[in-house]
């Protein structure tokens, strides 16, 4: 029967929502009342308005290019200091890129759950980690996004929203977002005067949000090699080694 069909499933949702919650309150780290605030890399630190992530906000990662990639690396310290990372949606992430970007793999789950089911997975989500980060193939209803962003308030979890690589703007977060952080431009480096690969890439984000987040911020982060690696605030060092090789100009053949 149809009936008994859909409450077996419900039932499944929630056994293995329970088991989900059990292991990780088992490895979860101890969490002092007046740690409100997750890590961030240092050199994120001038985009946070509290200096890192307040536990239950929300925040949209967006611009494009380099917009998947930062809003890893915002995991990263608090991965690394012990909380556990959920993304949702990005079944194709190469997880030798997030470890370069510094996240911890033993404390990151990839989950790709069907559209019917995407609310209810995350709101599961949101309650067993510190930080879920989703990036969803479909418009999210507005009443889905209120419904997630309160949860996550009252759970203390971050949410953290990507649009992914397409950059469709039917899949914005539909609600306003404690903190926006909006990668403005892409620029590689490496290329010389006809040698050369590219092996950095350097972003320019601006943070914008709600309250504290209010005032305009800006960053210019350099991801180090073109495979997604560390991020850092300083420019990656010339090799001593390279200089300009003669340059023969170019003729017509034919």
């Amino acid at each position: 029967m149809p009936g008994a069909n859909t409450s077996t499933w419900i039932t499944g949702i929630e056994e293995r929502r329970q088991k989900l919650s059990e292991i990780v309150e088992r490895t979860r780290p101890v969490t002092l009342a007046g740690e409100r605030v997750l890590p961030v890399l240092p050199s994120l630190r001038t985009l946070f308005p509290d200096g890192g992530l307040l536990r239950g906000s929300t925040v949209a990662v967006d611009g494009g290019c380099g917009a998947t990639s930062l809003a890893l690396a915002v995991t990263a310290a608090a991965s690394r200091a012990g909380s556990w990372v959920a993304v949702v949606g990005l079944s194709d992430l190469g997880l030798a890129a997030v470890g370069e970007l510094g996240v911890d793999l033993h404390r990151i789950a990839v989950i790709t759950p069907i559209r019917s089911s995407w609310a209810t997975v995350v709101a599961a989500l949101i309650d067993a980690f510190d930080l879920v980060v989703v990036a969803p193939s479909h418009a999210v209803r507005a009443t889905q996004a209120r419904r997630l962003a309160a949860r996550a308030r009252e759970r203390g979890t971050v949410l953290l929203n990507v649009p992914g690589r397409l950059q469709d703007r039917a899949r914005r977060w539909p609600e306003e977002v404690d903190l926006r952080l909006t990668v403005s431009a892409v620029a590689w480096e490496g290329l010389a005067r006809g040698y050369g690969h590219l092996r950095t890439r350097r972003l320019t984000v601006q943070a914008t949000g709600r309250r504290k987040a209010s005032r305009p911020r800006r960053a210019d982060l350099w991801l180090v090699d073109a495979d997604e690696g560390v991020i850092s605030m300083e420019p990656p060092r010339e090799q001593e080694s390279s200089r300009d090789p003669e340059v023969a100009p170019l003729r017509r053949v034919g």
